[in-house]
């Protein structure tokens, strides 16, 4: 299972402990736990930390800003595009911009259509063009498109490391050899952790003004 913002080495480090298939915990329980934290951090802070893919149907405002067309805002920023052209999505990595044809009942594609559309990738907001005019507008667009960061922060992979190791002790995978040193107890371990967390996950959190 491939994970993006931490290995279980980075666990095994932390923890110093030894992770391997025939451990307990295994890889593939570690690799598990980290995927959740992934998914918990994402979800916090309303932001993707890896590259992801969406699709989403939307209707088609009569919203239409001039030189550039009819706005119509992703629930994403940070828009993946194709390589030749930061206006456009990438056809070969399955991104699509499809118009719902009430009259025959299909979607058609106009990712590839010169002129159909522009999108601004950083604020994650595509324009539409040609379609000012027309009367179906319910559930009309429907845009597949990548989003996220390439690059994990490092306060990033620090709180899946974290939240991975808190799951690891609360699960009770035989954490018997794991030693804290002095007197410090997995419980207090285990709460200056969620501590940290917690403020990493608050400096990262973003807010959105709906348009």
């Amino acid at each position: 299972m491939a994970t993006c913002y931490a290995t279980t080495c980075d666990v095994a480090d932390f923890l110093r402990i030894s992770i391997t298939c025939d451990t307990s915990p295994s890889i593939s329980q570690v690799e598990k736990l980290i995927k959740r934290a992934e998914d918990k951090i994402d979800h916090r802070t309303g932001h993707a930390w890896r590259a992801k893919t969406t699709t989403e149907i939307q209707d088609l405002p009569l919203l239409y800003t001039f030189g550039w067309g009819t706005f119509i805002s992703l629930k994403h920023r940070n828009i993946k595009v194709c390589a030749t052209s930061c206006t456009k999505l990438d056809f070969c990595a399955g991104d699509k911009v499809e118009i719902w044809n009430g009259s025959n009942g299909a979607w058609t594609d106009y990712v590839q259509t010169p002129g159909a559309y522009d999108v601004e990738y950083i604020k994650g907001e595509i324009y539409l063009r040609g379609f000012i005019f027309t009367i179906l507008r319910r559930n009309r667009v429907r845009i597949t498109y990548r989003y996220g960061e390439t690059t994990v922060p490092e306060d990033i992979e620090d709180a899946t490391v974290k939240l991975t190791c808190i799951d690891l002790i609360r699960s009770s995978i035989k954490m018997d050899d794991l030693e804290f040193g002095g007197a410090i107890k997995k419980e207090q371990a285990m709460a200056e952790w969620k501590t940290e967390v917690d403020k990493i996950i608050r400096d990262r959190e973003e807010v959105y003004v709906l348009p």
